[in-house]
């Protein structure tokens, strides 16, 4: 009877081996090891009971110790219930004598003890494995797990576990499979007991589920076959409710990792004999070889921080191999050199130049060089070592004010108008001069570009807003053609009024230039220029006018002559001439006319301003002849003399040349008291009649000296002598009118009147004599000696002109002058001094 249990109970094992197998039972392990799949249960302790340490726990939880009974969750009733409705698979199920021993035991214990086991180590009653057995060749779906509707265990797709883990078939054909520990007092028990240290397996990883004591795990003392309260291995447990109380040891439990409280499992040959999981034993070697890696790939960027990769190359210099220090040395330089190049800065054809540094461009060497040395843990440097670093690009600091007044400096010059294009003919040679569109600096952008341009290149193209010419090049060239197959083709023939002119084309080409019209490029022909060319090589083909002139006749009356035009050509339609010539079949034209103004007009005079003689002053003659013709000749030089406003009289210069050929005679002067001949004697009085001409007619007196003695003939102080070289006779027509002299000898008087129109009120006062000196006896030894009787005696006068000018004074000036006594000359010898 006991051999039958025996052999029922090792069939129901067998049924539990190949449950545990299953892929669904390693689901809802793997669930009971992350906490989801199972749950806690715990004895309810007497109200004086206290917990056994985890010592103690631990003893109870060996291979051969299982509990009297199994508290499943209520969700678990109905899981494990079989699909046939067996209805001894229940809670009132009666408990083994084993099971009974085993609770005795427990109930000795002092404190509830709870356990943590797996739902793989949970036994099924006798009867129970039988009915399993039985329906194990009706396939596994007899034990398939129920689930709430959209769960699967373990939180795994169902196919992935039915992939890997197969039917129970074939998982019980696997080797890693766990002995079942047998029951108290079985002779399989004691076996299992015997080879636990060499054959046991290390136990499963804990289970939430704990047993249970209490009225129900009661079990009957002659029933030896009893198990535990069936359990359903494939069953999913209900979630733990978090509302449930938890004890001390379950919370700690709950907070130690799994790998920390259990040992790792092995595995058994096919002798049965335990070897270690050669998988964990290599765990580690990958790790270790890549802290390896990783020391030697930081040793090998360390070692090379301060070397410039192979192959480097910046501002064309090679630097592969350098070290920092070198290298920064070496492109240091170059940076220097580089920027003190001159930058071109281009806009349309034009172009600006100034230094890289002076537009605030510099290269920051240390940082470009950073960038190929230092420590860093970025693989392209260490393949930069490997294969070679190449161009590098420099590093460039940009001063964003000097950059900008650059910017500024280039636009004055860049920046401008459009410019059309032209056409040039000189030498009889046409051509075209290019146009310029007009140009406007983007200057924020140009200074962008070039900052990012420099240093790859010096010259920078500049952004700039452009419109077109209104005359472009093309048009230009079309112009240019025309005149070269038209204009220039042939000479030009104009026909005059007596006479004709042929202009070649080199003549037309000469005076012709090239400007821009309203309709475009057109030919302008400097006529007038043409026109004197035209005289020149035909005089005929004009005639000449006649000046406007003033003059006096008998009466001394002014005598005006306005002059008359001639005819000549009209320079200004000359040019309009000879291109419509030019442009027509039979390149002939007429040839433009009008009156040729005389050299000197009539304005040129200002005849109209000769009215009236505005002011006259005479002296009276000596009876010398040869000093009255001497006056004669400065008469006719005065006579006919126009003074322009603001223009001056100067009597030196209307007299001069004072000589022979002139018509001047040498006459007597005396000098000292000594008689001597001079050229132009006489002329003295000529200087004083002028004088008080002007003096009348309100001029401005510039220059005048009165003799050293007193001729009764003039004026006291207000008259003047002239000496060629040292004293002269100036004054300044300060009137806003032109005026005439006229002078002429007359009734034994010299005369000079001055034509113009009156403008000022002159009037003239004299003070009395004083300091008057009787005149000597001067003794002369001279062989050439003139004696004469005393003259005037010596005194000093003052003379005082007022002007006017419509009633209010204008000028009032003073003009004093002392006379030296004119003594008698006494000739004597040398003897009658000695006496």
């Amino acid at each position: 009877m006991a051999r039958g249990k025996d052999h029922a109970r090792k069939l129901a094992e067998e049924q539990a081996r190949r449950r545990r197998n299953s892929a669904a039972h390693r689901s809802l392990r793997r669930r009971a090891e992350k906490g989801a799949g199972a749950r806690s249960a715990s004895a309810t302790p007497p109200a004086d009971a206290t917990l056994a340490d985890d010592s103690d726990a631990t003893e109870r939880t060996t291979t051969g110790d299982m509990p009297a009974s199994a508290a499943a969750s209520p969700d678990r009733d109905d899981a494990a219930t079989p699909d046939d409705g067996d209805p001894t698979a229940s809670d009132d199920a009666p408990a083994s004598d084993d099971a009974t021993a085993s609770d005795d035991a427990t109930a000795s214990d002092d404190a509830p003890v709870v356990e943590r086991v797996p739902t793989s180590e949970l036994k099924a009653p006798v009867w129970l494995a039988a009915g399993e057995a039985a329906t194990a060749d009706a396939g596994d779906d007899a034990y398939a797990p129920r689930f709430e509707p959209g769960e699967e265990p373990g939180g795994e797709p169902a196919e992935g576990d039915e992939a890997r883990g197969g039917t129970d078939e074939t998982l019980g054909e696997e080797e890693d499979s766990e002995p079942e520990p047998a029951s108290a007092g079985d002779p399989a028990g004691e076996e299992t007991d015997r080879d636990g240290d060499e054959r046991a397996p290390a136990p499963e990883r804990a289970s939430v589920f704990a047993p249970a004591h209490g009225p129900s795990d009661t079990v009957a003392e002659d029933d030896q076959t009893a198990v535990h309260a069936p359990v359903d291995d494939t069953a999913v447990m209900g979630p733990v409710d978090d509302d449930a109380p938890t004890t001390a040891h379950e919370s700690r439990a709950a907070s130690t990792p799994p790998w920390e409280d259990e040992p790792i499992p092995d595995t058994t040959d096919g002798g049965g004999h335990v070897t270690r999981n050669k998988k964990r034993r290599t765990a580690w070697i990958l790790p270790l070889t890549l802290v390896a890696i990783a020391v030697l790939y930081v040793g090998a960027q360390a070692l090379m921080s301060t070397t410039v990769p192979r192959g480097t190359e910046v501002l064309g210099i090679q630097i592969g191999g350098m070290s920092d220090t070198e290298a920064i040395g070496a492109v240091g330089d170059a940076a220097v050199a580089l920027e003190g190049e001159d930058l071109e800065l281009r806009a349309v054809e034009e172009s600006f130049a100034l230094p890289a540094s002076d537009a605030g461009l510099s290269i920051d060497v240390d940082s470009t060089i950073a960038q190929v040395t230092g420590f860093t843990v970025m693989p392209d440097r260490l393949w930069a070592h490997i294969a070679g670093g190449g161009p590098l690009t420099p590093v460039t600091d940009v001063d964003e004010e000097a950059l900008a007044e650059a910017l500024e400096s280039a636009a004055v010059q860049l920046d401008g108008p459009a410019q059309d294009a032209g056409v040039t003919v000189a030498e009889g040679s046409v051509e075209v001069v290019p146009g310029r569109p007009s140009v406007t600096i983007d200057q924020e952008e140009s200074a962008t570009r070039l900052a990012q341009a420099w240093p790859s290149t010096q010259a920078i193209d500049l952004i700039a807003q452009t419109e077109p010419p209104t005359i472009t090049d093309e048009d230009a060239a079309a112009f240019a053609a025309e005149l070269e197959t038209e204009t220039f083709a042939a000479p030009i023939t104009l026909v005059g009024e007596d006479a004709e002119a042929t202009i070649e084309p080199a003549t037309i080409a000469a005076t012709s230039t090239v400007e821009a019209g309203p309709g475009g490029l057109e030919l302008v022909v400097d006529g007038t220029a043409l026109a004197a060319q035209i005289i020149e090589a035909n005089p005929d083909l004009t005639t000449e006018g006649e000046n406007a002139s003033v003059s006096f006749d008998d009466s001394h009356d002014i005598v005006i002559d306005e002059g008359s035009p001639g005819i000549t050509i009209d320079g200004e339609a000359l040019g309009d001439a000879v291109v419509a010539a030019a442009s027509s079949m039979g390149r002939i034209a007429d040839l433009p006319y009008t009156a040729a103004d005389p050299e000197v007009s009539a304005e040129d005079l200002g005849l109209a301003d000769f009215t009236e003689i505005v002011s006259s002053f005479d002296t009276p003659l000596t009876a010398e002849p040869v000093r009255t013709q001497n006056l004669r000749v400065a008469a006719a030089d005065v006579e006919g003399v126009v003074v322009q406003p603001g223009d001056t009289f100067d009597l030196t210069e209307v007299l001069s040349p004072i000589n022979e050929e002139e018509g001047y005679q040498p006459a007597h002067v005396i000098v000292n008291g000594i008689l001597t001949n001079g050229m132009g004697g006489g002329l003295s009085q000529m200087a004083t009649t002028a004088y008080n001409a002007g003096y009348f007619a309100g001029f401005e007196i510039l220059d005048h000296r009165p003799h050293s003695v007193w001729f009764t003939r003039y004026p006291a102080g207000r008259e003047s002598t002239i000496y060629t070289g040292s004293i002269n006779v100036e004054f300044r027509n300060n009137t806003p009118y032109a005026a005439v002299f006229n002078s002429y000898i007359d009734g034994g008087r010299l005369h000079v009147d001055v034509w113009s129109t009156e403008h000022f009120e002159v009037t003239t006062s004299a003070s009395p004599k004083s300091n008057v000196k009787e005149p000597g006896v001067k003794e002369v030894t001279s062989a050439n000696c003139e004696a004469k009787g005393p003259g005037q005696p010596g005194f000093t006068i003052t003379n005082t002109r007022t002007v006017k000018l419509d009633g209010d004074v204008v000028e009032e000036t003073s003009d004093t002058w002392t006379y030296k006594p004119d003594d008698a000359i006494e000739c004597v010898s040398d003897d009658d001094e000695d006496d």
